[in-house]
């Protein structure tokens, strides 16, 4: 019997007041710190299965998803981390997180209304928790499902080849009154004994948990997400190894689970009914029952295609029994006629001009807050067309001829090149575009790598001025197919600001101000300096096991779908839609609050020119 959404919610909250199956409750963290905890019970007897969620966001804004969850059939416990909403102590930032989830799991463990069975749920900074709790925690601790997070906060937060990600670290950390966190950050910019805390990845084989790892490849977690399931899927500890499962979506980290990514609209097939996923998982790993998820796949990932293109390939879902898929590294190499080709180009150079004072804007991407204003217009998310970056006379383009044949690259991208510096220090911001036959060229990849930051995360080597160098920037995974009668380009830049903070170039202490240096960098090309971008290629997409019966295929007609593309897709009466788009927020935390959304001028580059 359908129920009307109103009637629905009504219903819940009957289920769950005080006297029927709710309470609130403190919990103690190792050192005495209260935490608060609002604890919700499902209209069953007898101990059930709990699902956890701590947030820095505030617990009352759980009471829905918990609802969810206990309209489910679980017992669901919503926290406020240390120093957030009524919780005690002072607000870390994540630094305690590890500590005070371990001893939340442990007091869950005991309770009489928890069966011994507890899983995570949420995802951005709730999910970030799940990483933090997992190394150590209680054998209770049967399973994580971490959304668009990573178990890295040092390469995948707050720094991104040796420089600070500034928009999504300063923005964040303001909008939630924790901006001293980002003065901390700047003070330890080198990996030194201050990061111990978020030590996840070295800590793998102490991870007994499966995992449901889900993440997008336009989400400012996206290799974090990555890196957590390869990791913990061949080095993780017994009951962790092998019993983890990858989920890559086109999704940005506002977009999850939908079709409209940046300015494309892809087919319907990318959206995504998240209980399609979370209920088989929270079921087969916490009630044991593993019919529904027997014939998943290790990795799930949406293979990316042209948009618009009737017939075009790529635009599906795929599934891989592991990530990357058996590739072929192929090398496009850079020349001074501005190409990018497969043989070895004649020896050349091109001058590349970065005037710290004038960066180069960001355009798309990974962007937690697309919404920030940058040199008047928007920064956006996703892939946004870059013809207006790549007009800036300090923006080089290398670019292939019109493929012939459909080029489908599926892992991690990365670009090498050599160049021969005229400043003790400067960046090199890359981005891989897809060139479709109208000229847009819409954003892929990006990425940054700090020529001081080179040799290692825990030392700098400064370069020596008129000494050939080269410097490899990593652009991170993606699953993509350039289409035939498309291109493929990279753009090479010194700034991608405010995505990344801009370099002074002087090779000074980059946390005081001091003047800045235009660098004048020659970019070098040929056999005995072979700049070059590192595409994984693979050769036949039949080599990978395609998916079954519970995805539906991509209608490639559906390229250009109209603003009610996801409502067919949705199954079920009102009160599972209900369920759908709570979990779906309860995944995207805030985006885009207010504080986080005001003028240039909030985010303004430093003035190196003084």
């Amino acid at each position: 019997m359908k129920m009307t959404i109103v009637a629905i919610v009504l219903f819940a909250l009957a289920m769950v007041t005080p006297a029927s199956g709710q309470m609130s409750a403190t919990v103690f963290a190792d050192d005495g710190t209260p935490l608060a905890t609002d604890v919700y019970w499902p209209l069953r007897f007898g101990p059930q299965p709990v699902i956890l969620i701590r947030t820095p966001y505030g617990r009352e804004g759980m009471a829905e998803p918990c609802i969810a969850f206990a309209l489910l059939g679980y017992a669901c416990v919503a926290q406020d981390t240390r120093g957030r909403g009524d919780s005690g102590g002072a607000d870390t930032v994540f630094r305690d997180d590890a500590d005070d989830g371990r001893a939340t799991i442990a007091w869950l463990a005991e309770q009489p209304w928890c069966d011994g069975n507890i899983g995570m749920f949420g995802g951005s900074a709730f999910a970030i928790t799940h990483y933090l709790s997992a190394p150590g925690a209680n054998s209770a601790l049967r399973s994580i499902s971490p959304v668009v997070a990573t178990p890295d906060l040092y390469h995948h937060a707050f720094l991104q080849g040796g420089a600070i990600r500034e928009a999504l670290a300063v923005n964040w950390l303001n909008g939630q009154d924790s901006g001293f966190f980002f003065d901390e950050v700047r003070e330890h910019r080198l990996k030194d004994a201050w990061w111990d805390w978020a030590e996840v990845v070295k800590q793998a084989g102490s991870i007994h948990a499966a995992g449901l790892h889900v993440g997008g490849w336009y989400d400012i977690f996206g290799q974090g997400t990555i890196d957590a399931y390869t990791t913990l899927q061949q080095d993780g500890g017994s009951g962790a190894v092998g019993r983890q499962h990858l989920i890559m979506g086109p999704w940005t980290h506002g977009g999850l689970f939908t079709n409209l990514i940046g300015a494309q609209i892809f087919p319907l097939n990318a959206v995504r009914n998240p209980l399609n996923i979370l209920l088989p998982w929270y079921d087969a790993t916490l009630r044991g029952d593993t019919s529904e998820i027997d014939h998943w796949p290790a990795a799930r990932v949406y293979l990316m295609g042209a948009v618009g293109e009737r017939g075009a390939p790529g635009n599906e879902w795929i599934d891989l029994d592991e990530w990357p898929p058996p590739v072929q590294p192929r090398q496009f190499y850079m020349s001074a006629a501005a190409g990018l080709a497969i043989r070895l180009p004649a020896p050349g150079n091109m001058t590349l001009f970065s005037d710290p004072s004038d960066p180069v804007p960001t355009l798309g991407g990974a962007n937690l807050h697309p919404s920030l204003m940058v040199d008047g217009r928007k920064m956006g998310a996703g892939p946004q067309d870059q013809r207006p970056i790549e007009e800036r006379s300090d923006v080089l383009t290398f670019t292939t001829e019109v493929l012939v044949q459909p080029v489908t690259v599926m892992g991690p991208v990365r670009a090498k090149v050599w160049l021969v510096p005229d400043t003790p220090d400067l960046d090199l911001a890359i981005r891989l575009t897809d060139v479709y036959p109208d000229g847009r060229s819409m954003l892929v990849l990006d990425g940054i790598q700090r020529a001081r930051m080179r040799c290692g995360d825990d030392t700098e080597c400064l370069l020596t001025p008129g000494e050939p160098v080269e410097l490899t920037v990593e652009l991170w995974s993606t699953a993509l197919v350039f289409n035939a009668g498309h291109r493929i380009r990279i753009s090479v830049s010194g700034s991608n600001w405010p995505r990344f903070e801009v370099n002074p170039n002087n090779g000074r202490n980059l946390n005081l101000m001091a003047p800045g240096q235009v660098a004048q960098p020659r970019l070098l090309f040929g056999a005995d300096h072979p700049s070059r971008l590192e595409l994984p290629v693979l050769p036949e997409l039949s080599v990978v096991r395609r998916t079954g019966r519970r995805l539906q295929p991509a209608d490639k007609s559906k390229g250009l779908a109209s603003s009610g593309r996801t409502e067919k897709l949705i199954d079920g009466n009102h009160s599972n839609r209900w369920i759908r788009e709570v979990l779906i927020e309860a995944m995207r935390g805030p985006i885009d609050p207010s504080p986080m959304t005001t003028p240039q001028e909030r985010l303004a580059p430093m003035d190196w020119s003084q």
